[in-house]
């Protein structure tokens, strides 16, 4: 059950890394954003880290 929400939380931050690239590229959102993106994959990518490390 743990690895199927940390892949989850993976996938997650993966799009969400994506939808920022995108966002730097085209320039699109604000700079604030941004920050809240990154910040949010960052977020995921802990989350999934911890509950991988958990499950074991």
């Amino acid at each position: 059950m743990l690895h199927a929400l940390a892949i989850a939380f993976a996938v997650v931050a993966a799009g969400l890394i994506v939808a920022a690239i995108v966002g730097m590229v085209t320039g699109r959102p604000s700079d604030r954003t941004g920050f809240v993106i990154r910040g949010l994959a960052v977020l995921c990518f802990v989350t999934a880290v911890a509950l991988n490390v958990a499950a074991h």
